[in-house]
């Protein structure tokens, strides 16, 4: 197949398909100060993560079929638009109900960093370059851990969460000039017309495959952000210092780069469908050892180190696991891919969703309650792992 335009620089892609997870930890740090300004609860204020990625599931499936409709480039441009005025609009948000309509602009926008930069990815590679590349790009986005929850909290601490909106809008500025002036189109220009969306949808729902790779997309990032939306308030209740969470992007970097060095090494020996798998065992006993960290009369400062060391173990199988689950998900969806993409996305971001809704729903100000909920979405993503595997 022929493509239009030459494609973007592969730097490029790789800070376009990260943004999304830059602004969110970035976010985080926000969370407690938000409670605060707007008075509401802390399961209020984590609520404004569970809205974001609920309107980043319906962003996927917008921005996923534009791109096939109407082209990658636009579909971006579009996007990165929205997510400026989300920026602009939780700036001035002095209302919670108005702050949670700026994070489903910001989500609904930034999604478009998800499915379309995906699909531009997979216009350009296949087969074993393509896990290549999302194994690299796996562990440069591991950086974004490190980056996001100190910069959030130095925004919080010198300018407060109004700092962290501003710094939102300056991102889609620079991302909207670069993609304006380097991000070509890349959708092949001999593909026929794209199925009807309904279509897509009903085969996709029907493989167990697919199926079995959403739930665990969606269970390896309940993982991650997960640990961002509950590690605030947990380390609070340890009576460790804000910035404690703002240094724990490290350890979850470090995570992040080795699950995706792994990647690499195994991408060129063939190996690599088997990570999922013994990723969620080494997930799950990361969450059995963070138990240790709720036990009854520990030291606090002990308890806060056990619960970071073993979300960098966590970090390391979200980075080992991801990457060959997205490069092989819609190997059958070729002709497709900007649709396909987008209901694969609609499926696990949902999950992601509920997930994080259900988690701030049900939440006990308890050290206990985090690695408890970590231990029990493991569980419950054991099956799809097995059905994967088959």
């Amino acid at each position: 197949m022929k493509t239009a335009i030459r494609a973007a620089p592969l730097a490029l892609l790789i800070l376009l398909l990260g943004f999304p997870q830059l602004s969110e930890t970035i976010y985080a740090p926000a969370l407690t100060e938000i409670a605060q300004a707007y008075r509401v609860s802390a399961g209020q204020a984590q609520l404004t993560m569970s809205v974001y990625f609920l309107a980043f599931a319906f962003g996927v499936v917008c921005w996923g079929r534009c791109a096939d409709l109407y082209g990658r480039r636009p579909a971006l441009l579009a996007a990165l638009l929205c997510y400026g005025a989300g920026a602009g609009l939780a700036w001035l948000s002095r209302d919670f109900t108005v702050l949670l309509l700026a994070r489903l602009l910001l989500a609904f926008g930034a999604s478009a960093g998800s499915v379309v930069v995906q699909t531009m990815l997979r216009d350009r590679y296949q087969g074993p370059a393509l896990l290549a590349v999302f194994a690299t790009v796996s562990a440069v986005l591991s950086l974004s851990p490190a980056l996001g929850p100190p910069l959030g909290a130095l925004l919080v601490a010198g300018f407060g969460h109004l700092g962290v909106f501003a710094a939102l809008g300056a991102l889609a500025l620079l991302l909207l000039t670069l993609s304006w002036r380097f991000v070509g189109e890349t959708r092949p220009v001999d593909l026929p017309p794209p199925a009807a969306l309904g279509a897509v949808a009903a085969s996709m729902a029907r493989d167990p495959r697919v199926l079995a790779t959403v739930w665990l997309v969606a269970g390896f990032n309940l993982l991650l952000f997960g640990f961002y939306t509950l590690a605030p308030f947990t380390l609070q209740l340890l009576g460790m210092p804000a910035w404690l969470f703002g240094v724990s992007g490290l350890l979850v970097a470090v995570g992040g780069l080795f699950g995706g060095a792994v990647n690499r090494r195994l991408a060129a020996r063939g190996g690599a469908e088997r990570l999922p798998r013994l990723a969620l065992i080494a997930a799950g006993a990361a969450a059995l050892v963070q138990m240790f960290s709720a036990w009854p009369g520990l030291w606090p400062a002990l308890a806060a180190g056990v619960l970071l060391a073993s979300q960098l173990a966590i970090s390391a199988a979200f980075g080992c696991a991801i990457p060959p689950l997205l490069a092989g998900a819609l190997r059958d969806y070729r002709q497709v891919q900007g649709t396909a993409g987008a209901v694969l996305g609609l499926m696990y971001y949902l999950l992601i969703a509920g997930g994080l809704g259900l988690l701030g729903a049900a939440y006990q100000p308890h050290a206990w309650y985090q690695p408890l909920a970590m231990v029990l979405l493991c569980a419950a993503m054991w099956p799809a792992a097995r059905r994967l595997n088959r």
